[in-house]
């Protein structure tokens, strides 16, 4: 077994991780309330979807999306949660219920992404100013992947220096 092959895959797999972490989630991750924008409008084609994902490992699991457009702009949102073997996903439907009920909705964005056709949501809230889906649950999803990917990061990086510079001390008997 050649460790040294190893640890150099290790180190491979470590820095990759981190910046797949860094592109992927920090953008949400590390976006501030502060900028922000809301954009206000009536509620159009509000609709959730179930989607059957196969890995390509062959393992099965359900997408839902509840999916929505405002009156104001041209920019579709989508929330999007894999729900795994679950049949519905039940945040959405009460969020979709709250959002027909309402027929008028506020959703926060990223401010560079005002004339995106899928921007990233942020915040939701109905006519009366009540939060249905906030900051912290939109970030959520962001946090667990990005620790994932941090720490199997740091593990693969760790394993090459372990192996690289740290050496089992040798007992010299006499």
């Amino acid at each position: 077994m050649d460790k040294e092959y190893y640890a150099e895959k290790g180190l491979v797999v470590g820095i990759a991780s981190i910046i797949f972490g860094f592109y992927f989630f920090s953008s949400t991750l590390f976006t501030f309330k502060s900028s922000l924008i809301e954009q206000t409008g009536k509620i159009e084609n509000l609709e959730t979807y179930y989607r059957k994902v196969e890995s390509s490992r062959g393992s099965k699991s359900i997408k839902s999306e509840l999916e929505f457009k405002l009156n104001s702009t041209q920019s579709i949102y989508i929330l999007m949660k894999n729900i795994g073997q679950s049949r519905r996903n039940y945040r959405f439907e009460k969020l979709k219920k709250q959002l027909e009920k309402s027929k008028i909705a506020t959703v926060w964005i990223k401010r560079n992404q005002k004339d995106e056709y899928e921007p990233t949501v942020f915040q939701i809230a109905d006519k009366s100013g009540e939060i249905l889906y906030d900051f912290e649950e939109s970030k959520s999803h962001s946090k667990f992947g990005f620790l994932i990917s941090l720490s199997l990061g740091i593990f693969g990086i760790g394993l090459y220096l372990k192996h690289k510079f740290w050496k089992k001390p040798t007992h010299n008997t006499v």
